[in-house]
């Protein structure tokens, strides 16, 4: 089926400043371009900054409240109904940035749950993925996909055209805390990044870490700590502190630990666990987990200011294939496929994470200006270290 004529040409300006602001992943294990079938708790304080002028504030910013209201004409469908007449659709066409041999074996209990609903995943990133939507729209060309995953900013062209299908995902099962809803369409997180100070348990005791960011400036950790050159892990310290005060802390931080320059998380977990650094800003809980699942001695602990990177799911309007893909998101997003997206990828969904201290502030990047923001000061950054 051919869209109808658009309101105007897509502009896709904001997938270059997500790239920066939001492309932690990709220093792990996620790849792109490729095509596949078949501690205790803490309450944390989540912020988001505030929408521009004429946008949707979020109605349940992925932290707790309500869930969002259900627009007239959404997909209202309870999980055993989707997986019915999915299964009657037969197919689904899903996106992600997942490495294609991790997606299939994650998606093996789907698969063996729901013989009849076959998955043709591509493995794309979020900003080639709106790149892809956007050509094929303008040229009148009915959509190959069903569903996408990725982060809100790379795909905010798609909410301003109105591509995203409106769903009831309290009716699929999505608990109220992982929504998150953008210019009036409610969307659900699929997993939750969370980043802090990694370090080596056996040369840092848990005793001498920093509480705060600001503790973190200390002349014991001179040549001890490392940053990443391009500045992106440390950039939602700005959401956090404001964009002013951060480039003062980063200037203070710089001149004061005089860090090793080190680009990647795995790279910089990698010294750390050999011993030539002490400590990581650049470290993700998924990193450390995986890192030491293997017996590596490396840790991670949340400060005072804790970005994160959050990942959702959305179904295209006009999806040939919509239940199929409701059917798959609620077994994602769920217990099962939750354990799934643990054991191969090491990520979990929790909005508070385990280990967050009470009264931190946890940070989200899930409108166009706060990546914006975020991508300002990781070029800030980054050019104070000569970058």
């Amino acid at each position: 089926m051919q869209r109808s004529l658009m309101k105007g040409r897509l502009a896709v300006p904001i997938a270059v400043a997500c790239a920066a602001a939001l492309g932690l992943s990709a220093c792990s294990s996620s790849k792109s371009t490729n095509n596949a079938s078949g501690s205790s708790s803490t309450p944390a304080q989540t912020t988001s900054s505030a929408p521009a002028a004429g946008s949707s504030a979020p109605a349940s910013p992925a932290g707790g409240g309500s869930a969002p209201a259900v627009p007239a004409g959404a997909l209202s469908v309870t999980a055993d109904q989707a997986c019915q007449a999915g299964a009657s659709e037969g197919t689904l066409n899903y996106w992600s940035s997942t490495d294609p041999d991790v997606f299939k074996q994650e998606l093996q209990p789907f698969e063996a749950k729901y013989p009849n609903i076959k998955i043709n995943f591509t493995s794309l990133r979020p900003a080639d993925m709106v790149q892809r939507i956007v050509a094929e729209v303008q040229a009148h060309h009915s959509l190959d996909v069903d569903a996408i995953s990725g982060d809100l900013p790379s795909f905010a062209p798609l909410f301003d055209e109105q591509l995203i299908a409106p769903v009831d995902w309290t009716k699929l099962g999505a608990p109220a805390d992982i929504q998150f809803q953008l210019k009036g369409i409610t969307t659900v997180r699929t997993y939750r990044e969370v980043l802090g100070l990694g370090y080596n348990t056996q040369l840092v005791k848990t005793a001498d870490l920093p509480n705060t960011w600001q503790d973190l400036i200390n002349s014991k950790w001179a040549g001890k700590v490392i940053v990443d050159p391009r500045g992106v892990y440390l950039s939602g310290l700005a959401l956090g502190m404001g964009e002013d005060q951060a480039i003062t802390w980063f200037k203070n931080f710089m001149s004061t630990d005089k860090p090793q320059i080190v680009k990647g998380a795995t790279a910089s977990m990698q010294k750390v666990i050999s011993g030539e650094a002490m400590l990581t800003t650049s470290s993700h809980d998924a990193e450390a987990t995986e890192q030491g699942q293997k017996g590596a001695p490396v840790g991670i602990k949340y400060l005072d200011i804790v970005p994160t990177q959050d990942w959702y799911a959305v179904i295209m309007k006009g999806a040939a294939h919509p239940n199929a893909a409701a059917c798959f998101y609620s077994w994602w997003f769920g217990p099962d496929g939750q354990a799934q997206q643990l054991k191969y990828e090491f990520k979990t969904n929790k909005t508070t994470p385990d280990g967050l201290p009470a009264g931190a502030k946890l940070v989200a990047i899930n409108s166009p200006q706060e990546a914006q923001t975020a991508t300002d000061t990781a070029n800030q950054f980054a050019k104070l270290m000569g970058q």
